[in-house]
C-alpha cells in the first residue's frame, strides 16, 4: 500500500482522527455510565488507527527516517491496546487525589483526559495500583532546578545515544549499518568468537535503547513541567538503574521502564491467567509485549520477525517462570550477585534473537542525527558504506 506523506491534509484526515477518538474515550473513561457509549467508539477507534498505522509516511521516503514510521505503528497499536481496555472498563478511571480544587468541572474533565490519554503509567490513579516508582534523586524544590537536571541528562545521554549507535554501526557498515539491513551474526568467524560478536552488538545496542528512550522521556518531561505546568512529582525517573537488576522479575517489574505495564497486564496478563493461572498471567504480559515490538517492525517497511520479536519475550517470561520454580524448590528468591550474573546472561545470550531481528530490517542503519552533526564522525570519520 502506497503512503501517504504527513501533510496537512493527511494530518487531519489520517493522524488527527484516531487521536481524537482516542482522547474522546479517555475523558468517556473519567465519567461514570459510560461503557455503552465506550464500547460502541471502539471499532472507529481500531479503524482508524490502523488507516493512520498503515497509510502514512513520516520518512518523506528517505530510508535513514523510516524508522518514525515504527515509531508511528507503535503509538498506533498501543493506542488500540488502550482503547481496547478503557472501553472494556466497568468503572470510571479515578485519581487517588484530588487535585485542582479550584477548577471548573469542565477544566477538571479536560485536565483528567489529558492525564489519562498522555500519562502511560497512571501515576496518582486506581488503575496503576502495583506500579513501581523509582526513587527520586533529583530535586523537586523548585520547576526550575528540575528541569537545570534534566536537560542535565539530555547533555549526557544524546552524546552518548549517538556514540553507541556508531559503534554498533561500525561492526557492519556495509550490512546491517546500512538500512538495507543484514545479519550480527557473521559466519566466516568461528562459533565462539562470531556469537561473542553478536552478544557484545546486542549489548551495546541495548545501551542505545536505554539512551532513546531516556532522551525521548526527558524532553517529554520539560515539555511536561515547563509548557504544560505539570509538577515535577508527576515525571518521575522512567528506569529504576536497571544494570542492578538481580533477577529477571526485578528487571522488568521494576527496574525496566513501565510504560506499557498497563495493557501488558490488561490484555495478556489477566485474560491468561483465568485460563492458565500464574503461567498464563506471566506468559501472556509478555506476549503483548512480543506482539507490540512484531506489529511495531512492520513499520520499516520490510516485514517483522516473530521469533526475533515474540520469541524473544516469550523466553524472557520462561526466565521468570524458571525464576519461580527455583524458589519453590529451594526457598529461596533469585538474587545476588548470583542473581545478577543469570539476569546478565539470559537477557545476552536471548537479546541476540531481537537485535538480529532488528539488524535484517534495517532498524539500526536509521539515522537518528545527520550524519554532519554527528560526533563520533567528527572524531573517528564516517562510516564506510557502499
Amino acid at each position: 500500500m502506497a503512503r501517504n506523506s504527513l501533510d496537512v491534509h493527511s494530518f487531519f484526515t489520517l493522524l488527527l482522527p484516531p487521536i481524537v477518538i482516542y482522547y474522546t474515550l479517555a475523558a468517556l473513561l473519567c465519567l461514570p455510565r459510560t461503557r455503552l457509549l465506550r464500547l460502541a467508539l471502539l471499532p472507529p477507534s481500531l479503524i482508524l488507527a490502523y488507516r493512520a498505522a498503515s497509510s502514512l509516511d513520516l520518512s518523506y521516503g528517505n530510508d535513514r527516517l523510516v524508522y518514525l514510521n515504527k515509531g508511528l505503528v507503535l503509538a498506533m497499536t498501543s493506542l488500540c491496546f488502550r482503547a481496547i481496555i478503557w472501553a472494556m472498563s466497568r468503572e470510571p478511571y479515578k485519581r487517588l487525589q484530588a487535585v485542582n480544587e479550584s477548577a471548573s468541572s469542565k477544566t477538571k474533565l479536560f485536565l483528567d483526559a489529558s492525564d489519562l490519554a498522555f500519562g502511560l503509567r497512571g501515576i496518582g490513579r486506581n488503575w496503576s495500583r502495583g506500579l513501581h516508582i523509582p526513587q527520586e534523586t533529583r530535586p523537586l524544590s523548585s520547576k526550575m532546578a528540575f528541569v537545570s537536571w534534566t536537560l542535565l541528562s539530555l547533555c549526557v545521554h544524546i552524546p552518548l545515544l549517538d556514540l553507541m549507535h556508531y559503534t554498533v554501526q561500525s561492526f557492519g557498515p556495509n550490512t546491517f549499518g546500512t538500512v538495507k539491513g543484514g545479519s550480527i551474526f557473521d559466519d566466516d568467524l568461528p562459533p565462539i568468537t562470531r556469537y561473542a560478536r553478536s552478544t557484545f552488538i546486542s549489548f551495546i545496542s541495548g545501551i542505545v535503547v536505554y539512551c532513546a528512550i531516556r532522551v525521548s522521556y526527558d524532553f517529554s518531561t520539560i515539555i511536561g513541567v515547563l509548557v504544560l505546568n505539570q509538577l515535577p512529582i508527576q515525571w518521575p525517573k522512567v528506569f529504576d538503574s536497571p544494570w542492578k537488576a538481580s533477577s529477571l522479575s526485578d528487571f522488568w517489574a521494576k527496574r525496566w521502564h513501565q510504560l506499557f505495564r498497563h495493557f501488558f497486564i490488561g490484555i495478556g496478563s489477566v485474560p491468561l491467567y483465568c485460563a492458565f493461572g500464574r503461567v498464563g498471567s506471566v506468559l501472556g504480559a509478555f506476549l503483548v509485549s512480543g506482539l507490540l515490538h512484531y506489529v511495531g517492525l512492520f513499520g520499516l517497511g520490510n516485514g517483522s520477525d516473530i521469533m526475533g520479536m515474540v520469541g524473544f519475550f516469550l523466553l524472557m517470561g520462561c526466565g521468570v517462570l524458571l525464576e519461580a520454580l527455583w524458589k519453590k524448590i529451594t526457598g529461596q528468591r533469585v538474587g545476588g550477585w548470583s542473581g545478577r550474573i543469570w539476569t546478565m546472561v539470559w537477557l545476552l545470550g536471548w537479546s541476540n534473537l531481537l537485535v538480529d531481528a532488528w539488524a535484517r530490517k534495517g532498524l539500526i542503519g536509521a539515522l537518528f542525527i545527520p550524519d554532519s552533526q554527528r560526533l563520533p564522525v567528527k572524531l573517528f570519520g564516517p562510516l564506510q558504506t557502499s
